[in-house]
């Protein structure tokens, strides 16, 4: 189901815990600029000793014009003690330089745990890759999570992320990564935590 990337703990302070995150991805073309996306992730927590959670999502998106789109994830998510079922729908839109990619992408997010919802998101990411080379390509990543609770719009949680996307062949992509999560971002006391992860994605 993925592979776990290690990284040796003394690298990161003693207060920040360590995850690690790691997925298969299968993509589909289908007819009319439709495309199905299906995934099966692992995590693990507690400086990488421990399970977290297990999810599956599937994902169909639509190809508006070039480089931008429309996509409705939904997730099942099984942690030790909890399930949680997530369905979203967002826009992206992807810029192309000669040396460089640009893209940006939002997404309301309403979570569900035992039938009750929990309070939506709204997620706004920037990514910019470079192109310089072929088959090896960085890129830098920064994301907000808006937290929609009681008419308020509020900073709940900050991603900032850094990694290489790696061509193995015309249709397989791995990607390797490290993020710096906080939550809480807004309040005085935040939880912060690195992750590192691996990802492998088939396109069809």
């Amino acid at each position: 189901m993925g592979f776990i990337l290690l990284v040796p703990y003394h690298v990161y302070s003693n207060n920040v815990d360590t995850e690690s995150w790691n997925s298969i991805r299968l993509g589909v073309k289908l007819a009319n600029s439709f495309k199905l996306n299906l995934e099966q992730s692992l995590r693990l927590k507690e400086d990488i000793t421990s399970f977290k959670q297990t999810f599956s999502e599937g994902s169909i998106s639509y190809n508006i014009s070039k480089g931008l789109k429309v996509f409705i994830p939904v997730r099942y998510a099984v942690f030790k003690n909890k399930i949680k079922k997530r369905i979203s729908i967002g826009i992206s839109y992807k810029n192309d330089k000669k040396k460089l990619t640009y893209r940006y992408r939002s997404k309301f997010q309403k979570a569900y745990q035992e039938n009750k919802s929990i309070n939506p998101l709204i997620r706004n990411k920037l990514t910019i890759g470079s192109k310089i080379y072929k088959n090896f390509r960085p890129y830098l990543s920064q994301e907000f999570f808006h937290l929609l609770d009681e008419d308020q719009f509020n900073h709940d949680e900050y991603r900032i992320s850094l990694g290489v996307k790696i061509d193995l062949s015309k249709k397989k992509e791995a990607k390797i990564f490290y993020t710096r999560k906080i939550e809480g971002y807004t309040e005085q006391k935040q939880q912060k935590t690195n992750v590192v992860g691996l990802s492998y994605l088939f396109d069809w």
